[in-house]
């Protein structure tokens, strides 16, 4: 059996002493990183959030609203009373409003995104995805139809119609069908789908959310309903 020198002994321990000095450093790193994670705020992702959940009274096109400044989407809009449209961003399925917890899945850009931005205004007509799909959509479908998620079907629409990348979900049984407006950009940008709804009997609310929560289409429309109602003041 060979023994190992001093000098040998001496030079493995000094690998190991290394070795865990470099552990504590990666230790300490990692640590001090998930603090700046957690405590840095939105300007480390550059969000334009902010985690103030105090609610703002504001004027939308004559119809007074409270709502909190974390699901309103952009700083300016924060900072005002009165605005003709009233962004805001909510992350699915709870719908709730930017914080430090969630703040990862707010700065998500990908296809995969949570988020789902909503606008309201009262403009003189409403616009309805239900009432286009049979005026506008339908007269530009073009090939078989796609089966869809949740039981929806699709239509790609006519590239020479100016219609390009687009594709049309929706529920053909109901009255009133759940009507999405899928887009693939060409470009860089991520794909989205768009609905246009009604709030009572003269709020429109345009929401855009990934293509991948076109599968909770049935829950869409009620919650997101629901969670504006809660900010109108009588």
């Amino acid at each position: 059996m060979q023994h190992k020198t001093p000098e040998e002994m001496g030079s493995a321990q000094r690998w190991i002493f290394f070795i865990l000095i470099a552990g504590l450093v990666a230790i300490t790193f990692l640590f001090l990183l998930s603090r700046i994670f957690e405590y840095s705020g939105p300007t480390f992702f550059k969000n334009p959030y902010s985690e103030e959940t105090t609610p703002r009274r504001i004027d939308v096109g004559g119809m007074n609203v409270m709502v909190p400044a974390n699901v309103i989407r952009t700083a300016q809009q924060r900072k005002t009373d009165m605005l003709d449209q009233l962004d805001m961003v909510f992350l699915w399925p709870a719908l709730e409003g930017y914080s430090r917890k969630n703040q990862v899945a707010f700065s998500d850009a990908s296809e995969k995104s949570k988020l789902i931005f909503v606008s309201i205004s009262r403009p003189d007509k409403l616009l309805l995805s239900s009432e286009r799909l049979f005026s506008v959509y339908s007269q530009f479908f073009s090939g078989e139809p796609i089966r869809g998620p949740g039981s929806l079907i699709g239509f790609a629409m006519d590239d020479t119609a100016g219609f390009g990348g687009e594709t049309i979900f929706f529920k053909p049984e109901a009255a009133e069908p759940f009507v999405a407006r899928c887009i693939e950009s060409e470009s860089t940008e991520t794909p989205f789908c768009m609905r246009e709804i009604a709030l009572g009997s003269s709020i429109q609310v345009t929401y855009r959310f990934r293509p991948h929560l076109l599968q909770y289409w049935k829950q869409l429309d009620g919650q997101i309903l629901s969670r504006l109602q809660a900010f109108l003041v009588p």
